[in-house]
């Protein structure tokens, strides 16, 4: 991967790790729709003008655009409903081992090459990741891994392997930085009523609070969002393996697992942070070599 694309996914880490740990500290569901009215409150208007008096997307665009807010939708909903019923260290870790290796999957189906150091690294990656859910090597159980938050983990990573696998085939239509921007407002706008939509046939309570002090953490979380992905789509611009791009910001969880064992005391933190050894060995591999 190019040094400057190395650089960019890893500040995106760091915010999403960041941002994370916000959602799980406030376990609603709709903090996600908050965070997303917010995208879109702020920053639809300079979208809409840039699109109108500047380079239009392409047709194309748009299509990739509908669908990835559909699977940024169920992204949201798997992540926060597995926030609401299991640990941090687990949920968020495990819930990024699929995307890794379906992406994979997708950019060599698309005839692109993945070097052997970019495949150790993804595996690496994958392995550490599935280690973290496990409290002790010498009492591995089922209940590690087959829990009432599984179903949700899976929601949340084929989410994400859906609006990945469509993101990285858009921004072979964008150019720098600004129009990644104007296409993550875009995608947050189109993912709200599919969740919206969600949250009702689930009849999903609203406990966030009310008045303007309800919308301070969903609009933090919604700036971490936004930043996040926009350095990420800057850097599918950069990169032809999407699959790097995804393995690499996989340093969220290095960030994300260590201080989430401490500041929300949950079990086993001296394993779960020894497994993200095993997952900065592997982000290694994928910048070093991939």
């Amino acid at each position: 991967m190019p040094t400057v694309a190395v650089a960019i996914v890893l500040m995106s880490a760091c915010v999403h790790a960041g941002w994370n740990l916000l959602v799980r500290s406030n376990r609603s569901a709709y903090t996600f729709l908050r965070a997303t009215v917010v995208i879109g409150a702020v920053g639809l208007v300079p979208a809409l003008c840039a699109e109108l008096l500047g380079t239009p997307f392409p047709k194309p665009v748009w299509a990739c655009l509908a669908a990835a807010g559909v699977c940024q939708a169920a992204y949201y909903l798997g992540l926060s409903k597995g926030y609401q019923s299991g640990d941090f260290t687990v949920v968020y870790p495990v819930a990024r081992v699929l995307p890794i290796l379906l992406v994979a999957v997708i950019d060599v189906a698309l005839g692109k090459r993945l070097l052997p150091a970019g495949w150790l690294g993804m595996v690496l990656v994958s392995v550490g990741c599935l280690v973290m859910p496990i409290r002790s090597l010498q009492a591995i159980k089922l209940s590690d891994y087959w829990n009432p938050s599984l179903a949700w983990i899976l929601v949340a990573a084929l989410g994400t392997t859906g609006y990945t696998a469509v993101d990285h085939a858009a921004a072979g239509w964008l150019q720098g930085p600004w129009t990644a921007m104007r296409y993550g407002v875009f995608e947050a706008a189109f993912s709200v009523i599919p969740y919206y939509l969600l949250l009702r046939g689930l009849r999903q309570p609203d406990t966030t609070e009310k008045g303007w002090r309800g919308w301070s953490v969903p609009a933090a979380v919604g700036a971490g969002v936004f930043v996040a992905y926009a350095l990420v789509l800057w850097a599918y611009q950069l990169s032809p393996q999407a699959s790097y791009v995804v393995a690499l910001r996989q340093f969220s969880i290095v960030i994300g697992v260590v201080i989430g064992a401490f500041l929300f005391r949950e079990p086993a933190p001296g394993l779960r942070i020894s497994a993200t050894l095993l997952v900065s060995v592997g982000i290694a591999c994928v910048a070093l070599g991939g």
